[in-house]
């Protein structure tokens, strides 16, 4: 076979140019200060195809997968809202970036591609294996995992950093999630922001009468009063200081007894995920009954 020097110069060419294209990409995603643009700019990187290339082939250790590029966009969003330090770090020998949150310095996140046909990544704790959310660029979605986030606010680590560190990582999270939703997302972050805590659905109607007198023993044990709601409200309520935590029946349309959780607290601080933390019975309890008592959220997206 004769070799042609003009037409492989050629293909070096448009090699060369599908790499300055990257290039741009990379250097845009640096410099983005706004959520559309980060968006934009991360979607655009997630499509992106550098194995159009035919003769250049890439075998490098400074060459990163999609779920890194993600990480650093998440972290441009988490730097956006300005509550606290993000940092980006690459572990030697990794591939993906870990994002270390100021407020909890013994606990380092990572982004891994979720298992579904449509798209989408989970957030990470990497040591638990604990997922936080669910963010799907392309769909525009970004959930909290509910059950995950649960069972991290117990972790060592969480507890360890204190209340008021939970605090700052959850405020994160919900301005990111505010960030997203002015993008046109579809957001699902129950229990998480501090200023909506009442009306939290609970995944099944009707529940058996053990279930909440089970909530009574427990809390007894630990010298918590559950009390029945004695206004025009039908439930118990548990009172932690200043903070109450109704739980209430109320009946649909239907005349199924609908269950929510109303956590009443005039400072905005606490939320479901602070109970958890600080009252294990409560956490306990929440996980025992879960698919009766557990937040209803985006189950189908949480794939084990």
């Amino acid at each position: 076979m004769n070799f042609d020097t003009y037409n492989y110069s050629q293909q070096l060419k448009k090699d060369l140019e599908v790499f300055q294209r990257w290039q741009v990409l990379i250097e845009a995603l640096s410099e983005a200060n706004q959520t559309a643009e980060i968006l934009d700019i991360t979607k655009k990187i997630l499509a992106f195809d550098v194995h159009k290339s035919e003769i250049m082939r890439v075998a490098s250790e400074h060459w990163y997968p999609n779920t890194h590029w993600i990480a650093v966009a998440f972290s441009n969003l988490a730097k956006m809202t300005s509550l606290s330090h993000t940092q980006v770090i690459l572990p030697k020998m990794q591939k993906v970036a870990e994002l270390h949150f100021e407020e909890f310095p013994n606990a380092a996140f990572q982004f891994t591609k979720a298992p579904l046909a449509a798209g989408g990544y989970y957030l990470e704790e990497i040591s638990q294996n604990l997922r936080v959310a669910y963010w799907d660029i392309v769909n525009k979605r970004f959930y909290l995992d509910t059950v995950h986030f649960m069972k991290l606010v117990q972790t060592e680590a969480i507890q360890i950093a204190g209340v008021e560190a939970l605090t700052i990582f959850q405020k994160r999270l919900t301005a990111i999630s505010y960030l997203l939703k002015d993008n046109e997302y579809s957001i699902d972050i129950v229990g998480l922001d501090m200023t909506d805590t009442q009306n939290l659905m609970m995944q099944q109607k009707d529940l058996s009468a053990e279930i909440l007198d089970s909530l009574f023993v427990e809390a007894a044990k630990q010298n918590f009063v559950l009390t029945l709601l004695q206004n025009d409200k039908d439930g118990a309520v548990l009172k932690i200081g200043s903070v109450s935590l109704e739980i209430i029946q109320y009946r649909d349309q239907q005349e199924h007894a609908v269950w929510q959780y109303d956590i009443i607290d005039n400072n905005k601080r606490v939320t479901i995920y602070t109970l958890f933390q600080q009252l294990p019975f409560f956490a306990n309890w929440y996980e025992k009954w879960f698919n009766e008592v557990g937040l209803k959220d985006k189950r189908a997206v949480f794939v084990d």
